[in-house]
């Protein structure tokens, strides 16, 4: 019987019969020979398995790169991304630690930290599509006043893990409004911070005090632990004591959503604050010293002036002044470039500390470490006297015609003079002869005058608790050869027995050896800090006095060179100091400079009986020491001792 007709065997007769069939019409069909049908399966089967064999090998390739990629990810960065992860969801949020206060030696405070707002944005939380940034750039800009141009520099700084400022010096009250503005907006925030304030910007503080500013790349590299946007000391104390000062930020650590916004506090370290200073400088003394100091500077029409007061007992510094000085508030917020380019182009160099930094010739307020020295040698003593004829001259042994002077400072001498009288007068031909000889007088020559030199510590810094400080310069034959390409001559030892030629110092090297001077021989190393206390007042460091040496020159030398700096005030050149209430001593220069008019120059220590205060003062180019700078002394002296009898 026939199978009726279907459709589907008509289509597919081959895989129903198991016969290869040639379709001709709709009703006749040829089977072909059954060995012909056996190969054409056998090729179907092999084109078959082909299929599979490609079909299956892509299939492993796909699964195992999902493999590898699924690997790649979990075991071998898989940490990494974990941590990325968690960098998404998490933030370290840092409140700046407020900075130590500095106080004068009765607990004034110098310097304060007040709260002020500002709003910054962090780059991190910015939505991921650029038409959600600007719409935020837009309310941001509407929201802060701020030009949008301002809002949308924000998008060079998208990788960056720093918060960025885009508004500070926020009054609370408009801050509390804001924060009430910005609840809807992502990533920005109202902060609050400390900001320092220095109180007596008119009392010569800024250059002593210093103040703190953003890092510099150097000094991130040089401080690891310092956040980028962290403040560090600059200048003054503020850089010397740093460490102490600093605080210890507070850190939080938080879990944001996708909008950047706050969900919860995870971790968090508390704000410490930075120690406290306690200076050995009265603050009275110092508003003292500044006027005294600056009217005189008015009146000589001197560039700039140095006053500096200590305890010769302990070498704590009392007060400490150089003028012209700035406001050191200008640095506080960060300084415009215009004031800043003011400050640093200012030909009176009003940031720069004259103090320990200013390199001057001594000029006569040298002759007590050159009397010293002779005493000492051996080459005088307080039986030896000269004939001051007014000057010097030498013929010059080569060509006759040569003839060099050295003059007196006054014309026609001070006649017969011995050591009392030279230092009282200051006889520069008694102190020419200490140093290069003449007449009866040997002469101390190069070597041992730069040998006491370095004993009575010039050429090297104090070691005070201030940075910047100059070594000054003591001039060798050594030196003068290489470097001038010239020999030591006789005049060179006598222009530096009067503090001339190529010697310079600093005006806290000769305070230094005025202590010595004044207690009896010890050389003590200045400092402005007695104290630092930890936030909850407890003391951490206390400064004690530090001796740098000690008898350098014998009891009975220090008396004579003290009686003759007795006579300087009492009779000499420095007698309008006599009329104070209180006996005193000191010793006038008056340094020739090639720059204008002469330094004038006075140190000093009072009472005469028990010192409590040894001073230096300095008007660069004010002309004469005894009447420009002995006055500013007798101000400083009387204010000083007349306060302490009050107490």
């Amino acid at each position: 019987m026939k199978n009726p007709k279907n459709p589907f065997f008509e289509i597919f007769p081959s895989f129903i019969s198991g016969k290869k069939r040639t379709v001709k019409s709709d009703s006749d069909v040829e089977i072909e020979p059954e060995a012909q049908t056996e190969e054409v399966l056998e090729e179907e089967t092999i084109g078959s398995k082909k299929y599979l064999f490609w079909f299956y090998l892509l299939s492993f390739l796909v699964l195992l790169s999902l493999f590898l990629r699924l690997f790649y990810l979990q075991i071998a960065t898989g940490e990494q991304n974990r941590k990325r992860a968690e960098e998404n969801r998490l933030r370290i949020r840092i409140a700046p630690a407020p900075r130590g206060i500095i106080y004068d030696r009765n607990q004034t405070p110098l310097v304060k930290n007040i709260a002020t707002f500002y709003v910054e944005v962090y780059p991190t939380d910015l939505p991921t599509k650029k038409e959600d940034r600007l719409v935020l750039y837009q309310k941001l800009s509407q929201v802060l006043n701020i030009p949008l141009s301002e809002i949308e520099k924000l998008e060079e700084k998208r990788n960056s893990q720093e918060p960025v400022v885009l508004k500070e010096d926020i009054p609370q009250e408009e801050a509390l409004i804001l924060e009430s503005k910005m609840i809807d907006l992502p990533s920005a925030a109202i902060s609050k911070k400390p900001e320092r304030q220095y109180l007596e910007t008119k009392f010569g503080l800024a250059q002593l005090l210093g103040y703190p500013g953003k890092m510099s790349e150097e000094e991130l590299k040089k401080h690891p632990d310092y956040i980028p946007s962290a403040l560090i000391g600059k200048s003054g104390l503020e850089k010397y004591y740093e460490e102490y000062l600093r605080g210890q930020e507070g850190k939080q650590q938080v879990e944001v959503d996708s909008l950047g916004k706050v969900v919860r506090i995870l971790a968090s370290s508390p704000i410490q604050p930075g120690s406290s200073l306690t200076l050995s400088l009265d603050l009275g003394l110092q508003e003292q010293m500044v006027k005294s100091l600056s009217e005189m500077m008015e009146k000589a029409k001197a560039k700039g002036g140095v006053a500096v007061a200590v305890d010769p007992k302990t070498g704590s510094i009392l007060g400490l002044v150089s003028l012209p000085s700035f406001d050191n508030n200008l640095f506080v917020k960060g300084i415009k470039k215009e004031d800043y380019e003011r400050l640093i182009k200012d030909p009176q160099k009003s940031m720069f500390n004259r103090a320990v930094a200013g390199l001057y010739p001594p000029g006569s307020t040298i002759k007590p470490v050159v009397a010293s020295a002779a005493l000492e040698e051996k080459i005088i003593s307080t039986s030896t006297s000269l004939y001051d004829p007014g000057e010097i001259t030498i013929v010059n042994k080569y060509n006759p015609k040569i003839v060099y002077r050295f003059p007196d400072w006054k014309p026609g001498g001070h006649g017969k003079v011995d050591i009392y009288r030279a230092i009282e007068w200051s006889c520069d031909v008694f102190f020419y002869a200490l140093g290069g000889g003449w007449q009866n007088i040997q002469g101390l020559g190069e070597n041992r005058l730069t040998s006491w030199f370095s004993k009575f510590g010039l050429g090297k810094k104090t070691g005070i608790d201030l940075p910047g400080e100059e070594d000054g310069f003591v001039p060798t034959a050594a030196w003068k050869e290489k470097v001038k390409k010239e020999i030591w001559y006789q005049g060179d030892n006598y222009h530096l027995a009067i503090g001339q030629g190529d010697l310079l110092t600093t005006p806290l090297q000769l305070l230094n050896y005025t202590i010595a001077l004044a207690n009896g021989g010890t050389f003590y190393k200045p400092h402005l800090v007695t104290e630092i206390k930890n936030p909850e007042g407890q003391l951490i460091k206390q400064i004690e006095p530090e001796i740098l040496a000690k008898d350098v020159v014998s009891k009975n030398s220090l008396e004579i060179v003290r009686e003759g700096m007795r006579r300087v005030t009492k009779s000499g050149t420095a007698r309008s100091l006599s009329d104070l209430p209180f006996s005193s001593a000191g010793k006038t220069g008056t340094a020739q400079n090639p720059f204008g008019e002469a330094h004038a120059w006075f140190i000093s220590f009072a009472p005469f009986e028990d010192p409590q205060i040894a001073t230096v003062v300095l008007l660069e180019n004010g002309g004469e020491g005894s009447s420009v700078a002995a006055p500013v002394t007798k101000d400083i002296l009387r204010y000083w001792l007349s306060e302490r009898a009050k107490k």
